[in-house]
């Protein structure tokens, strides 16, 4: 059953994130994942909380490869380069 890894976050660094893009597009693609959806947010439909700039979805063949991602060694790195370059929310659901 397919997993969708969703993302919203604020780049604070875009240098440090336009160098970390084509490694994470990488490992991402080698876990099984593929970008199915990145680009700003549009506007709020409902909530309270406001979100910030940017979302993503990301999607797996299934919730275990994307934990074994994103808990993998190869994304270690990347997902500390990551929390230098920006900030973000994220969770997984599965589909079904």
């Amino acid at each position: 059953m397919a997993a969708y890894v969703h993302v919203n976050l604020q780049v604070t660094d875009p240098a440090k994130q336009a160098a970390l893009a084509p490694r994470f597009q990488a490992a991402l693609q080698e876990a099984g994942g593929r970008i199915l959806h990145f680009g700003r947010v549009a506007q709020v439909l409902e909530g309270d909380e406001t979100p910030l700039p940017m979302a993503g979805v990301f999607e797996f063949p299934t919730l275990a490869q994307a934990l074994a991602f994103y808990n993998s060694e190869k994304y270690a790195p990347i997902k500390a380069e990551r929390r230098k370059a920006q900030q973000a929310r994220m969770f997984v659901v599965e589909a079904g």
